[in-house]
């Protein structure tokens, strides 16, 4: 790593330790202000090295440690107070849900008794009934957990982990990839898939999601130009040879074939992109990084059942002149990036075209 990135790595640590210390300070300080679901949300995506509430592990490596507050008046917030800790969950004490709360399932003498106790600064009833207040509070976050998937998916991605939960799984599948060696194979990310499996998953692939998928993944302008044709060479077998051998294909009115090739008019789609940029454009030529990507997408939504023509539109005002200079770097291949430019274009120049089979 050089001293750059290194420089760089030191400033993102140092700007997330204060957020982290601000959030902490403002839970401290302003418990009620924040809900509950959404405060321990936020502590599982800050200590992804602790285990999360609610499963079946000891509670001194999980993230916080609930406990409810004994008390007999209508509470005004969710959260009554939460302290962070260093070397053991934090602590956050709740206004529901409690053994001995205003609303709990344990008669009101229960209460009274342990506040009577807290008064004799003798905490181990309290500390007694928490161990079970804990349990019915991380149980509950956990049942709230379960039905927002989105919750499981991030923490995953917060931990550096393949997103396991079921819903992730299920989209992988009616895509086709739901086994892990048929992932991060392609260009495209993975997680860009599962964005657009609404388009990709139609039984019936249409142009309109196609223009849909790649403008807003390239963020440029598409239209999408239907059956443009191409010209598909033949195999040895069926082309016509006077050899008087009795085949179909030297028989008039049956097989005979004058050439080597035949039109098919619906066999390809064109996909006119701008225009753009010079940069962008660059990146869209034979082996940039957006080709590989735009390759990608076209072999997964046609499914092998098309072949694609490309067509690349640079913005007029972005047209270079070609000058044979050693610090061409890279440019001026002919038929993409190169023309003969002796005054502004008046027209986007859209001449670089290529072919995906």
């Amino acid at each position: 790593m050089d001293a750059t990135s290194r420089q760089s790595s030191a400033a993102i640590e140092v700007e997330s330790t204060r957020e982290h210390e601000a959030l902490f300070h403002m839970l401290s300080e302003e418990p009620f202000s924040f809900r509950f679901f959404q405060s321990v949300r936020l502590l599982e995506r800050l200590f992804p090295e602790r285990k999360p509430v609610g499963y079946f592990v000891s509670p001194q490596s999980e993230v916080v440690r609930f406990s409810s507050r004994t008390s007999l008046n209508f509470p005004a917030s969710e959260i009554q107070s939460f302290r962070e800790n260093d070397s053991r969950p934090n602590d956050m004490e709740v206004n529901f849900l409690g053994l001995t709360t205003v609303n709990g399932p344990l008669p009101h003498p229960y209460a009274e008794h342990l506040l009577d106790r807290m008064r004799a600064k003798d905490y181990a009833p309290g500390d007694f009934f928490n161990l079970f207040n804990h349990r019915f509070v991380s149980l509950f976050y956990r049942s709230w957990k379960r039905y927002r998937f989105f919750i499981g998916y991030e923490l995953d991605k917060t931990r550096g982990q393949v997103s396991g939960d079921p819903v992730t799984a299920s989209l992988y599948s009616l895509l086709g990839f739901g086994t892990a060696g048929l992932l991060q194979r392609t260009a495209v990310p993975d997680e860009a898939m599962l964005y657009y499996a609404g388009l990709l998953g139609r039984n019936v692939p249409t142009s309109q999601a196609l223009k849909q998928l790649l403008s807003d993944f390239f963020e440029v302008p598409v239209r999408i130009e239907e059956f443009t044709g191409n010209w598909n060479l033949l195999p040895e077998e069926d082309l016509t040879y006077l050899n008087d051998t009795g085949l179909q294909s030297e028989s008039l009115g049956i097989g005979t074939i004058v050439g080597d090739a035949v039109w098919d008019q619906h066999g390809t789609v064109t996909v006119r992109l701008g225009p753009m940029p010079l940069k962008q454009y660059q990146d869209f030529l034979p082996g940039g990084v957006a080709a590989r990507q735009l390759e990608a997408w076209l072999r997964l939504f046609g499914q092998g059942e098309f072949d694609f023509a490309v067509r690349l539109v640079l913005a007029r005002e972005e047209v270079p002149g070609v000058l044979l200079t050693p610090e061409q770097n890279g440019m001026g291949r002919l038929g993409f990036e190169s023309w003969l430019k002796n005054r502004p274009f008046l027209h986007d120049a859209e001449d670089a075209v290529y072919r995906l089979h």
